[in-house]
């Protein structure tokens, strides 16, 4: 058992990092919120205590400055040099390989996370194929790689409509297929091929696409692609706890054409529904999902998103057993690994 704190990087303001601390606190654990800087950290830090950092390019990145970013890349390894030679573990829970939308600066990236990697002394990831992707990439020593579960989302958010009390709230007819896209709308997320695949979905079909857009401009490209098509319905904003259900208990499916991901989320909050998953085989989603929960295609294949949202139709999901399967991968769990390893 950790004889120190989980200085936490972030702890709060995350729904992931806020449900997993508030688990480790309930083991006696305390955690707290770290500031980052080097003198905070040689003030605060002890042997004992656990860095635990989650997104790193929060740490160093600046998007206005290539110049700043590099002046903080060097006060990150500095940070976390003084943190080891106080006698601090340091600990990285890799969510994604590399930032996704940041692609001018992807230099600046590998040069992040070879520092991290370098300072860490265990490097957490969510799922085998995480795990290997991670170790391939960062070439992680077994024993300082870490692999867990996920945790599911059930209990998260209120779940007490049924389908035709959510689609009447949406305005969806009782006899549309649905097909939900649900999160942050990012370029990387694919929604341009989901756009150009459901045109040629069977009828009758709906599209749904809920989440707050990462840019105006953006939001603006999604809009002009879908303008004119009265079955795709765009929900440009974020949806309230309150709301999720909702999307979830409306959709037929949950469709998360990323084009590059490590960790989904998402993934796991629509299993947490019962709602069977279209995705690429990309990342962890090779993990979560199975044919009994899903559909997974190809990534290279540029035909294969259409075809999968064609398939989803011709077969029958147990959303009682998706959501007892996924209910296996709980924040305990996940919370006893991480107390564990430090």
């Amino acid at each position: 058992m950790i004889s120190g704190r989980i200085i936490a990087y972030p702890k709060d303001g995350n729904i992931y990092t806020e449900k997993l601390y508030e688990e480790v606190t309930r083991r006696g654990v305390a955690v707290i919120e770290g500031v980052w800087s080097l003198r905070w950290l040689r003030a605060n830090s002890s042997r004992g205590d656990v860095i635990h950092i989650h997104w790193p390019s929060f740490l160093y990145f600046d998007p206005r400055s290539r110049l700043r970013t590099g002046l903080r890349l060097a006060k990150m390894y500095a940070a976390l040099r003084a943190a080891a030679a106080r006698g601090a573990t340091v600990v990285w829970t890799a969510h994604n390989l590399y930032p996704h939308d940041d692609a001018d600066a992807a230099a600046l990236h590998r040069i992040g996370r070879r520092i991290i990697v370098a300072s860490a002394d265990h490097v957490c990831v969510h799922g085998a194929s995480a795990a290997a992707i991670v170790r391939r990439e960062f070439d992680v020593p077994e024993s300082r790689l870490h692999v867990g579960h996920h945790p599911h989302w059930i209990g998260c958010y209120p779940n007490n409509l049924g389908r035709i009390e959510s689609r009447s709230a949406l305005g969806l007819g009782a006899d549309e297929f649905v097909y939900l896209f649900f999160g942050r709308c990012r370029p990387y997320k694919g929604l341009e091929a989901l756009i150009a695949a459901f045109s040629t979905a069977p009828q009758p079909a709906r599209l749904v696409i809920a989440g707050k857009f990462s840019t105006a401009g953006y939001q603006r490209e999604i809009e002009s692609l879908t303008r004119g098509d009265p079955r795709v319905q765009l929900v440009a904003k974020p949806i309230p706890d309150a709301e999720v259900q909702r999307y979830f208990n409306a959709a037929d499916c949950v469709v998360l054409p990323y084009r590059a991901v490590l960790t989904s989320g998402a993934a796991l909050l629509a299993l947490s529904f019962g709602r069977p998953v279209i995705a690429p085989d990309l990342g962890s989603m090779k993990d979560h999902i199975d044919a009994a929960s899903g559909v997974l295609y190809a990534a290279d294949q540029p035909q294969a998103l259409a075809e999968a949202l064609r398939a989803v139709r011709s077969r029958r999901f147990d959303s009682a057993a998706i959501i007892e399967r996924v209910s296996e991968f709980t924040w305990t769990r996940l919370a006893s690994q991480l107390l564990e390893i430090v």
